[in-house]
């Protein structure tokens, strides 16, 4: 099928990538802001979830990360004078691989909330939102959560739209209906269902949605609201403050100088520019 060519990426490949994106730098005016262990390897280690185009996503050799989010981190990385270590992990591993100290950062449009905070420390790049989409045609009647009663809707697991539909459920019981949630690792395994008719409507993130329905505008169609919720950003282990205000400082530069619009506007995400960048600035 199409969608496996673009987005369906076989998960014991990336189990097994681990891509060093670029060599050594020279040190910049930001590389002494670094931790010093950084500074000594020169190399910042990223864990990535990388199954979120346009976001971040494998390109066609099946290793390659492409989207916003890896030239951003790029981008970082170059204003810091290191190279990356990016190793890729589902989206549910993110958080509890920094809390291990496996990854320095973790990125892969994970949203600044409030629970995820006891954790890890956010460095806030962009604003995120929760869209839907459907099979072109089946989307009628579908507006908001409270029109999911009756549903099957699928999400990635360990996100935002999980635990939002899960308390959906409670509330589409108490009114004597149902609300079959379907959780998938990863964004293509949602659209899969969506697309074989196991499930109804996938609930992702906004840039996600745009995204698939674009890609496949005669099988797909965006329904109910955008709705815009949260920040999106960096995870970094809460004791690692030095490193957590140096990856600030980078994108406080790199907004300044303009390539922080540039690389967003390439990708089509120049509406999600964040006012300003921030740590902890959690909405939900």
């Amino acid at each position: 099928m199409k969608w496996c060519s673009k987005l369906v990426v076989p998960a014991l490949l990336f189990a097994l990538s681990q891509t060093a994106v670029i060599s050594a730098h020279a040190e910049t005016k930001l590389t002494k802001l670094l931790p010093q262990s950084i500074r000594d390897s020169g190399t910042l280690r990223v864990i990535a979830s990388p199954n979120s185009p346009p976001m971040i996503y494998a390109g066609k050799d099946a290793r390659t990360l492409e989207g916003m989010e890896i030239d951003l981190t790029q981008a970082v990385a170059d204003a810091l004078g290191v190279k990356l270590d990016v190793t890729s992990g589902t989206f549910d591993s993110l958080i509890p691989s920094i809390a291990a100290g496996r990854a320095d950062i973790a990125v892969g449009s994970i949203g600044d909330l409030k629970a995820r905070q006891a954790q890890v420390d956010f460095v806030d790049y962009v604003k995120a939102g929760v869209g839907m989409a459907a099979l072109k045609g089946n989307g009628a009647g579908i507006k908001g959560l409270a029109s999911l009663c009756g549903k099957k809707v699928a999400a990635v697991r360990g996100t935002f739209q999980e635990r939002e539909l899960s308390a959906q459920q409670s509330k589409c019981q108490a009114a004597g209906s149902t609300l079959e949630v379907q959780t998938f690792t990863d964004a293509s395994g949602a659209v899969l269902a969506l697309r074989s008719g196991r499930a109804d409507v996938w609930s992702g993130d906004t840039a996600q949605v745009a995204y698939a329905v674009k890609q496949f505008p005669n099988v797909l169609e965006q329904v109910g609201d955008l709705r815009i919720i949260a920040l999106l950003g960096y995870a970094v282990g809460k004791q690692n403050t030095q490193l957590r205000d140096a990856v600030k400082s980078a994108l406080d530069e790199l907004k300044a100088d303009g390539k922080y619009r540039q690389i967003l506007d390439k990708w089509g995400q120049g509406d999600t520019r964040a006012d300003t960048i921030s740590i902890n600035d959690a909405w939900l």
